[in-house]
C-alpha cells in the first residue's frame, strides 16, 4: 500500500513538473494547439543556459532503502538555477557551476532529475535526465 501511495506521489509530482515545464525548452522548436494565440511574456524561452548537465542512466542499489548521485551542472546567464529529483528541489545549487548528491529513493520507478536555470526575469530553461535504480539481486 505504501509503495502504491509513493508511487501516486511521484507520478502526480511529474506529471505537475511536466506541466509546469512544458515551455522550460532550449526554445528549438514550438508546439500550440491554438496557432493564433499570441505567447505570454512569462512564457517565452529564458535567455539562461545549461551547458553541462551530467547524471547516471542507473545506480545500483544497496538494501538501504535510498541512495545519491552525482549530478554536475553548469549554467550560463543565470540568476540561478536548481536540480529537482522526482518532484523534489535538492539544496547546494547556490554556483552556477556544481556538483550535488542528489537523494534518490531505491525502488523500480524511473526517477526524472531536471536541471532549471532562470534567468533574471524568471523565465525558464531546462533540462531533464531519467535515472533507472538497479536493485539488489540484479533487478530493476
Amino acid at each position: 500500500m505504501n509503495f502504491h501511495r509513493r508511487g501516486l506521489s511521484v507520478a502526480a509530482a511529474v506529471a505537475t513538473l511536466a506541466l509546469g515545464c512544458a515551455a522550460c525548452g532550449s526554445g528549438s522548436g514550438s508546439s500550440s494547439a491554438n496557432p493564433t494565440s499570441t505567447t505570454a511574456a512569462a512564457d517565452a524561452p529564458g535567455t539562461a543556459r545549461i551547458s553541462t548537465f551530467d547524471a547516471p542512466r542507473t545506480v545500483t542499489c544497496t538494501d538501504a532503502p535510498s541512495t545519491t548521485v552525482a549530478v554536475k551542472y553548469a549554467t550560463e546567464q543565470a540568476a540561478r538555477q536548481e536540480v529537482i529529483v522526482d518532484g523534489r528541489a535538492v539544496p547546494g545549487t547556490d554556483a552556477a557551476t556544481g556538483e550535488v548528491e542528489a537523494p534518490v529513493h531505491c525502488d523500480p520507478l524511473e526517477h526524472t532529475i531536471v536541471l532549471v536555470a532562470y534567468d533574471k526575469d524568471g523565465r525558464r530553461t531546462a533540462q531533464t535526465k531519467y535515472l533507472h535504480t538497479e536493485m539488489p539481486g540484479g533487478s530493476s
